[in-house]
């Protein structure tokens, strides 16, 4: 039995950079979930107790974190932004009109943000 050959310098990037495409698929794909999720839960925003709020700021708060990490910058300041507007909502107070229509604006933002970072391939 031969010892393991150490990868050289050339394929240790080789191999980072694959997987760093890896784990940016796969923010992609978890991401329009996420925003799926978002869509839904705009509707309860304006009759329930906060809940649908807290749904939303998470997801935008992991979709800014993760994306800024990966590289997907305009991306990142887009969730951060509804993060934001999220934030400044009070606890557990339904959201009027004019923030849900705010939060829905944010939301379809960043879906186009994330669609031109990463468009689907046939």
């Amino acid at each position: 039995m031969g010892s393991p050959v150490n990868p050289t310098p050339e394929e240790k990037i080789a191999a980072a950079r694959t997987r760093l495409a890896e784990l940016a698929e796969k923010f992609v794909e978890r991401t329009r979930g996420e925003l799926d999720v978002m869509r839904r839960s705009l509707d309860e925003l304006a009759s329930t107790d906060g809940a649908a709020l807290g749904e939303i700021l998470h997801l935008a708060h992991r979709i800014s974190g993760t994306g800024a990490t990966l590289g997907f910058e305009a991306v990142s300041e887009r969730a951060r932004i509804l993060e934001q507007l999220l934030a400044q909502q009070p606890a557990g107070a339904p959201c009027g009109a004019t923030v849900v229509e705010q939060v829905r604006r944010a939301i379809e933002s960043l879906a186009a943000e994330l669609a031109a970072a990463a468009p689907r391939t046939p």
